[in-house]
């Protein structure tokens, strides 16, 4: 690998970009439910109308719950990544600098040499 730069202003952007998405699919979803109760209920079928629902509770719901935590977990994983990205790049620095100034100035020379 030659090169390897994470932008943590880019992935705010990207997170900025990607959540209005995110908050138009919970939207959708929200309104599904009382679209679907409306549609059972011009059926005047009890036998639709149970069926219908019976689906939706054991199908879609868990989809739709699935898929809303996976959106979360994904967002939340790519902040944790970039925080230790960030967090490694400081470590990384303060290593290198500390190793700079040891390069300088030996631990093992008595003070007062230089």
């Amino acid at each position: 690998m030659t090169n390897w730069s994470i932008q943590p202003s880019g992935v705010a952007e990207v997170l900025q970009s990607v959540n209005p998405h995110a908050e138009a699919l919970g939207t959708a979803l929200a309104e599904l439910a009382p679209a679907l109760e409306i549609a059972v209920t011009a059926t005047q079928s009890p036998a639709i109308s149970e069926a219908v629902q019976s689906y939706f509770q054991q199908e879609e719901a868990p989809r739709i719950q699935a898929m809303n935590e996976r959106i979360g977990a994904a967002a939340n994983g790519v902040v944790t990544a970039t925080q230790a990205y960030v967090a490694g790049d400081l470590e990384m620095a303060a290593n290198a600098q500390s190793a700079s100034v040891a390069a300088i100035f030996p631990p093992s020379l008595p003070r007062g040499v230089m």
